[in-house]
């Protein structure tokens, strides 16, 4: 694991929640090591100021890691000279039918030459560590990550993170742990899990394998990077704060009902505060809310 230099515990990339904002939060919190959302290698050509705000990285994030998807790969290869960050990560395991259509995402796996490729492209141009995010197949129940690590790892990867769920399963049903051991004890290059990481059983998945990557239960619990308990108001108010800092206040509004509904799910009184920020269009309206909430519930 030395391309992680002891990181154990990582915020795995989520298209529209792992935005600068939250990552900052997230290593705030006990994350070690944050990944952009995906970032299209097509996008980088063009230079759209969408993928600008992608690439944004904050200066806690060391080490920086982005996270890049295509299937061409020449568009890896000028996308990596492009890239300021520490870490490349590539995509590999995206199920959304957007990205497998174009040939991106799981749909790579139906193709382990054209990955080895990609990952092979991108050395040629940079030395910086390449790593690939996968998952157990595409098929369900048919296990086929193995011939796609081995193309990644000749070369050149530095490590394979496995989703432990097939494409077409997208999120749904249980994640395979016990088949992502399998494959790590096959595997010339450190394999990290990801899916259905929990406080309950990040621990353990840890000393199985060196590290986790944990994606969905980040969102309803930040603390588990650390262990610690979380109060929903201070973290609430500080994801706010962080949210204006690199973005507008439409964006802020609408990111903070979209994680409020995480992280005041199972709290008492998180259905009305949730409610009244929904209705919310500015600031705040939103922090206004909050102060009601704390006062209400003495958080």
């Amino acid at each position: 694991m030395a391309v992680f230099d002891g990181i154990t515990k990582i915020l795995a990339p989520m298209a529209g929640y792992t935005d600068i904002a939250f990552r900052t939060l997230a290593i705030e919190y006990g994350a070690q090591l944050t990944v952009t959302e995906m970032v299209s290698t097509r996008g980088l050509t063009h230079d759209g100021a969408a993928t600008k705000i992608l690439l944004r990285l904050s200066e806690v994030e060391k080490p920086s890691c982005v996270q890049l998807f295509g299937s061409e790969p020449d568009d890896f290869a000028f996308a990596a000279k492009k890239v300021e960050c520490d870490i490349i990560d590539i995509n590999m395991g995206c199920p959304m039918p957007k990205i497998v259509k174009n040939g991106d995402g799981a749909a790579l796996m139906k193709n382990p030459v054209t990955a080895g490729e990609i990952v092979r492209a991108v050395k040629s141009v940079t030395d910086r560590p390449v790593t690939v995010k996968t998952r157990l197949g595409y098929e369900n129940g048919k296990i086929t990550a193995h011939e796609l690590i081995s193309r990644v790892a000749d070369a050149g990867a530095s490590a394979v993170t496995v989703h432990g769920r097939f494409a077409e399963q997208r999120y749904e049903g249980k994640c395979d742990l016990d088949a992502v051991k399998k494959l790590k004890h096959n595997s010339s290059i450190p394999i990290i899990p990801s899916g259905d990481i929990t406080r309950e059983n990040l621990d353990e998945v840890v000393r199985e394998f060196g590290a986790a990557m944990i994606g969905r239960a980040a969102l309803s619990d930040i603390g588990l990077f650390s262990g610690v308990a979380v109060n929903p108001v201070e973290l609430s108010l500080r994801h706010i704060e962080l949210l204006t800092k690199y973005f507008d206040e439409r964006y802020t509004v609408n990111a903070a009902k979209k994680f409020f509904v995480h992280y005041f799910k199972s709290v008492r009184g998180g259905k009305a505060l949730r409610g009244e920020v929904n209705n919310a269009s500015t600031v705040k309206e939103v922090t206004d809310a909050i102060d009601r909430f704390k006062n209400s519930y003495g958080f």
